[in-house]
């Protein structure tokens, strides 16, 4: 065989295995890390409002089959992740992304620090922040005041711990 014609051979071969490599990454979805958003037009998966504001949203990537679920506010995301029931050990499976301050880059929940009284859409309260308290205890406040709510406590303090004494914020008795 001439090697001309070998030549040309090979980086045929070599041309189908870069489109076949290529075509097949097109086709594979992410399985970890922040999914797309289609601001404007996508619901919260708990609240179902549409999610709008960049600065406040949160998603939460599921174990297992590694779909993302968004979500308008923080608060929502983990009240929505307490109502799934997942056991211990597939909880600190779940990935959970926040917004930077500026609405522009997905950060880690997990590593990130949260502060209070900001405008969220559901009025939870919790952006992140560079200073602040842990995703546990956003967590946990955020559950309180959702107890208080439903059972019909009123006053305390606002999930974001405001001290403002306004109760949960954001439930229809405020409203």
């Amino acid at each position: 065989m001439p090697d001309g014609k070998r030549e040309r051979e090979v980086a045929g071969m070599l041309l189908v295995v870069i489109v076949v490599l290529v075509l097949s990454a097109c086709g594979q979805r992410a399985t970890t890390g922040p999914g797309e958003i289609h601001w404007d037009r996508q619901t919260c998966e708990h609240c179902q409002m549409v999610i709008s504001d960049r600065r406040y949203a949160a998603q939460l990537r599921m174990p297992g089959d590694r779909t993302t679920k968004a979500f308008d506010d923080l608060g929502c995301a983990l009240l929505w992740l307490d109502e799934q029931g997942l056991i211990p050990r597939e909880e600190a499976r779940v990935e959970v992304w926040v917004r930077d301050p500026s609405g522009k880059e997905w950060v880690d929940g997990r590593k990130a620090r949260f502060a209070g009284d900001f405008p969220t859409p559901m009025n939870y309260g919790f952006a992140t922040a560079d200073q602040g308290i842990p995703l546990s205890e956003v967590r946990a406040r955020i559950a309180s005041a959702e107890k208080r709510r439903r059972s019909g406590g009123s006053g305390g303090a606002a999930p974001a711990g405001s001290g403002s004494g306004a109760g949960f914020p954001g439930s229809p008795a405020d409203g």
